[in-house]
């Protein structure tokens, strides 16, 4: 201990060491204050249930994560969080929130959080609905609105839609061989090798395209349309009231076509309320925040998973007059009569809002309300004796009925040559 005291007796060595103590102290200081101030300006993160170490909340949610995410809205109210392993999930439910993610910071929110499993099944994530916000998706995107949903692409498909809405109306194939016709294959096709270098798309590009035309298009249809079909029949009078439409608009000596399809008001009405009860993606396609940003006064970290809860929010007293009860009607009205598909109504949105809203939206509303119309006109609907619809459903890739729709077809129109033709 001698050095010590030979050292501690320099008045220079003990002022000095003095003055770098009390200078490391005030730097230490500040950096405290200035961490504790960030930490009072950031808000705290929504509210949410606990969850269990390592697995977060994921053995309580189920296998229906549509109606747990609803429950748990009722309980921490329109925007918490869900711990998902070590995956922060915040999910929203209430009309002024999705304003601010969809439409106030849409360019934070404009990324779609995509698993390895979608990434792996969508060519690396490189099609319309999973593809970063970024310029590949927008060619993308332009190219598929522009092109393959212009109106003359659409009225050449037309044929093909015709066509197989008659085989379906037949007892057998003709065997004939169908000309005047094309299918989106060959129209991608065609704007590949056409356009002068206009739309740069590789050939994998072009199959993840197709693939969200069959699975988001195709499914979609094939589910809504059991949907509407089972609403219908579980309400006659609504049933009664559609066929009269089509009696009225198309009559009992023609099959329908497209050009009757803006004239089906009721029938409209009908497919717009069981997208309200019954939509397809319950919570759309998770987005991703690019940076850190507050929603509803909360803070959201920057990659946090965003549940938009579409299910809940077109079910919710709150926004709608008796919203457990299926009444067409209320799109008639002045009140709800100007709700369509274009995302711009934040308590009615089925196929998402802002930029990535669905690019196969008018493709998928034309050719589901072509189906139903020709089923519903060319046949009367009953179920089987005894038997009884059931309208619960079951969460998946699309949300659909937990039973399948069993029915029985009558034709009900004039001339039986309408069927063979």
């Amino acid at each position: 201990m001698g050095w010590w005291k030979s050292y501690a007796g320099d008045e220079r060595f003990s002022s000095s060491t003095l003055t770098v103590l009390i200078g490391i102290f005030a730097v230490l200081w500040l950096l405290w204050a200035i961490k504790k101030q960030r930490k009072a300006a950031v808000p705290p993160l929504p509210p949410g249930p606990r969850g269990l170490p390592i697995v977060g909340y994921l053995p309580f949610i189920g296998t229906e994560l549509h109606i747990k995410f609803e429950q748990l809205c009722g309980i921490y109210g329109p925007i918490y969080k869900v711990w998902f392993a070590n995956k922060l999930c915040i999910v929203i439910s209430s009309p002024s929130l999705v304003k601010e993610v969809v439409r106030d910071q849409d360019a934070l929110f404009s990324n779609r959080d995509v698993n390895k499993a979608v990434l792996a099944i969508t060519y690396g994530g490189v099609d319309i609905a999973f593809s970063p916000n970024g310029p590949n998706w927008k060619m993308l995107r332009k190219m598929f609105v522009r092109e393959m949903l212009s109106p003359s692409n659409l009225d050449t498909t037309f044929t093909l839609r015709r066509e197989e809405m008659k085989s379906l109306a037949k007892a057998k194939e003709d065997g004939k061989t169908k000309t005047g016709r094309k299918d989106f294959l060959q129209v991608l096709l065609e704007i590949k090798e056409q356009n002068n270098g206009a739309y740069s798309i590789s050939m994998t590009q072009l199959k993840a395209v197709l693939l969200d035309i069959v699975v988001g298009a195709s499914d979609t249809i094939t589910t809504m349309s059991e949907w509407v079909m089972a609403r219908l029949m579980k309400h006659s009078e609504t049933m009664r009231k559609v066929h009269e439409e089509l009696t009225e608009i198309v009559g009992m000596d023609n099959l329908v076509e497209e050009s009757h399809l803006p004239k089906l008001q009721y029938l409209d009405a009908v497919i717009k309320e069981t997208f309200r009860l019954h939509p397809p993606f319950p919570f759309l396609v998770p987005r991703t925040p690019s940076e850190s940003c507050i929603i509803g006064g909360y803070h959201v970290p920057k990659g946090s998973s965003i549940f938009v809860n579409v299910w809940a929010i077109q079910r919710n007293s709150k926004y709608w007059d008796n919203p457990l009860e299926f009444i067409p009607e209320r799109f008639l009205n002045d009140g709800y009569g100007r709700v369509d598909y274009s995302g711009n109504n934040f308590k009615y949105f089925p196929f998402g809002s802002g930029r990535r809203i669905c690019a196969g939206l008018t493709l998928g509303e034309r050719t589901l309300k072509y189906i139903l119309a020709s089923f519903l006109h060319s046949f009367e609907w009953k179920l089987p004796l005894g038997s009884k619809i059931d309208v619960s459903d079951t969460y998946g890739v699309v949300t659909k009925k937990k039973n399948p729709t069993v029915a029985i077809p009558t034709p009900r129109l004039s001339k039986s040559e309408l069927y063979t033709e």
